[in-house]
C-alpha cells in the first residue's frame, strides 16, 4: 500500500452478558471511506472484522482488503483509537 491509511475506531466496548467485545469504525484509503464492524468472542479466535456494506469496499482488490483487515485488527488488539500509516 503506497497511499496513506487512516483508521478510526469509533467505538469499542465489552458486553458482559455475552462475554464478548464489539467495535466499529472507518478506514480512509485512496480518498474513499470504508466502514467496518468487529466482534471478539474471547474464545481465542481474535477479532472478526466485516465490512458494513460490500459496496463500500468494492473498489479494493483482495490484497488491499486483506491488508486493511490486518491493520484494523492490529489497532483493536493494540487498543488504539486512531492510526495512520
Amino acid at each position: 500500500m503506497t497511499d496513506k491509511v487512516f483508521i478510526t475506531v469509533d467505538s469499542k466496548y465489552q458486553r458482559d452478558q455475552f462475554d464478548d467485545w464489539l467495535a466499529g469504525g472507518k478506514v480512509e484509503y485512496k480518498r474513499e471511506t470504508h466502514h467496518w464492524s468487529a466482534q471478539n468472542s474471547n474464545y481465542g479466535f481474535g477479532w472478526e472484522i466485516e465490512p458494513i456494506t460490500e459496496e463500500d469496499w468494492s473498489g479494493l482488490d483482495q490484497g488491499e482488503f486483506n491488508e486493511l483487515m490486518r491493520v484494523i485488527e492490529g489497532c483493536l488488539c493494540g487498543h488504539k483509537t486512531e492510526y495512520v500509516i
